[in-house]
This record gives structure tokens, C-alpha cells and sequence, in this order.
């Protein structure tokens, strides 16, 4: 399937012109997990025995990388929207990010979104380039819901409009600090949240809907929480 993006720029003359650029869209992308009957053994990446799967924003990737990093933290789904942000934001990050998608043992998994014809969104009028990607994250997340409904999916996100959004998709999302909090196994994983002090965010609002979004992952009250996300 092909799109084509157009848009117009300004050259170092001062010249007006029309820019267009085709998108090829594909259905041979695989989800990267053995749970998916459609996926080539060859792309297996994600564990089947994984508690859950979580997928990763833009923000989680670029200011989180110390908990990212930790052995607890696998089976990590990474849209290729995030991989080329982070790249395009952070050269440093960006690296640590790839050697995370290259380890063996950390399984963290990229998902060709931008190129998955049920995956890949266009920026509606009025919509910012940054709100146009967050979407494209929670329709990738909503897309492994769908695709693997036996594996609980969850975005990690500390963005309270995104955790809203994922919300109203019927998409399981968390901030870092309540997901750190139940995973009970790892009480490590709370000292390694890193503060975003420069986000404009509403703690509440990431409290109240972390909380309801821990309670519905099965990932609260349990000796086990993240065990309990995979009931």
C-alpha cells in the first residue's frame, strides 16, 4: 500500500516548493512474539512466558533510560516512532537504546509502526507533531492488545493526557512510578525513576489513573503483582 505525504518549504534561495514523499505501508510486519500465530519464528523476539508486554513513549525512553536498563525491566515493545525521536533528540540516548534492542537477554522488540499498514497514522489538521506520534504509540499498543489478547500490553507513559487517551482506546496505561511501586519483585525499580520536574504534568491526575490502570493489569495488591498481570 502506498501513501503519499506532501508539503511545501522554503530553499536557501527563497523559493517556494512542493515536497511529496511516498510512504510504502506493509502486512508482513511481525508483532515479534511466539504468542502470535501469524508471526515468523525468524522475528520471535518477545518471551511467551513474559508477565506482560510493555510498550515505551518517546518520554519514557529519553528521560528513563536507568530503569530501562535494569534486569527486571524485559519484553519491551519499541515503536519505531520512539526509536527515531529518540535519535533525532538525543544522539547519547539513542544509543543506549539500541543496545538495548540488541541484547539477547533484555528482549526489548522494534515494531516497524510507521510501515504496518494497521499501525501507521496521519497527522490530523490541526494536530502537533508530538500528539501525532503519541497517537501512533497507543494505536501500536492497542494493535498487540488486539493481536495477543492472552498477553496483558502496558504503555508506559507519564503523560496524563496519554494515559487518558490509552484510557478511552480500551489501552492499559501507567506511569513509572506506579508501575515501579507494584512490581513488588523489583523494589529497586522506584529509586531508578528519574523526576521530569520540566514536564507540565498533574500528579493526581497520574496517580488516579496509574492507580486504575495498575488495578485493571492485576498488578496491585497481589505477594506477586506482576504475575497477577498475566491473569
Amino acid at each position: 500500500m502506498l501513501q503519499k505525504k506532501s508539503f511545501v518549504k522554503k530553499t536557501k534561495g527563497g523559493k517556494v516548493v512542493k515536497v511529496v514523499r511516498e510512504h510504502y505501508l506493509r502486512d508482513d510486519i511481525w508483532s515479534g512474539s511466539p504468542l502470535d500465530s501469524a508471526c515468523d519464528p525468524s522475528a520471535h523476539k518477545l518471551a511467551a512466558d513474559a508477565k506482560h508486554y510493555l510498550v515505551i513513549d518517546t518520554n519514557v525512553a529519553l528521560h528513563q533510560m536507568d530503569f530501562l536498563e535494569h534486569p527486571a525491566i524485559t519484553d519491551v515493545i519499541v515503536c519505531r516512532t520512539v526509536l527515531e525521536e529518540v535519535e533525532h533528540r538525543n544522539k547519547a540516548g539513542s544509543q543506549r537504546l539500541k543496545n538495548l534492542c540488541q541484547s539477547a537477554t533484555k528482549r526489548f522488540y522494534v515494531f516497524a509502526n510507521e510501515h504496518h499498514k494497521d499501525t501507521y497514522v496521519k497527522e490530523e489538521s490541526g494536530e502537533s507533531p508530538n500528539d501525532r506520534n503519541d497517537r501512533a504509540i497507543r494505536v501500536a499498543a492497542k494493535w498487540y492488545a488486539d493481536r495477543i489478547p492472552q498477553m496483558p500490553i502496558i504503555l508506559l507513559t507519564n503523560d496524563a493526557g496519554n494515559l487518558a487517551a490509552a484510557a478511552a482506546m480500551g489501552v492499559t496505561g501507567m506511569n513509572l512510578r506506579t508501575y515501579a511501586a507494584a512490581r513488588s519483585d523489583a523494589p529497586e525499580l522506584q529509586d531508578l525513576v528519574a523526576r521530569q520536574d520540566f514536564m507540565d504534568e498533574d500528579e493526581a491526575a497520574l496517580a488516579a489513573e496509574g492507580t486504575t490502570a495498575a488495578a485493571a493489569a492485576g498488578l496491585t495488591s497481589t505477594k506477586d503483582p506482576a504475575a497477577a498481570a498475566a491473569a
